[in-house]
């Protein structure tokens, strides 16, 4: 015969294990995940990847930029700018890389604390990461500003965000 001692272990224990569970899913739910926060008027979500790409048609040249960064704790590295022709407002003072089928590798290796990209459909800015593209410039009203911030967010508030398109 099982006494009154035993079934009050098994719920107990039974407790103790649910009790377990939800502090483990609170913990992995609050846990704050490094990202990157994208905000504009119309937009306000993160991209997981460390690294990333902001791609533009130069006002002057006419010609395609590319700048490649990667997340760092609370910064961006600006990694190296991908242009094909040298002109207004082209830096000379970085060394190239590469130069393969007219594109022009420069690096950069800047650390900014944060990034402000205004956008128009002139420029047709987007952004791209992990076969990712999404062209922003399209979505919002010409000369809006778009920022992009290093930060640890909660998992339930990334779902809340969502992860941008």
């Amino acid at each position: 015969r099982r006494g009154r001692g035993s079934s009050m272990k098994i719920i107990s224990a039974a407790s103790a294990a649910l009790f377990c569970l939800a502090f483990g899913i609170v913990l992995l739910v609050s846990y704050p995940i490094a990202n990157t926060h994208v905000m504009s008027e119309k937009h306000n979500c993160i991209i997981r990847e460390a690294d990333f790409n902001l791609q533009w048609r130069h006002s002057v040249e006419k010609t395609i930029w590319r700048e490649s960064y990667h997340r760092e704790k609370n910064t961006f590295r600006l990694v190296y700018t991908d242009l094909i022709s040298f002109g207004a407002g082209t830096p000379s003072d970085y060394p190239i890389i590469s130069q393969k089928d007219g594109v022009i590798r420069m690096a950069v290796n800047q650390k900014l604390k944060e990034i402000n990209w205004t956008v128009s459909r002139n420029m047709q800015g987007q952004l791209s990461w992990n076969n990712t593209t999404w062209a922003i410039a399209n979505e919002l009203p010409d000369y809006s500003l778009v920022q992009f911030k290093s930060t640890y967010t909660p998992l339930w508030k990334i779902w809340w965000l969502g992860e941008c398109r």
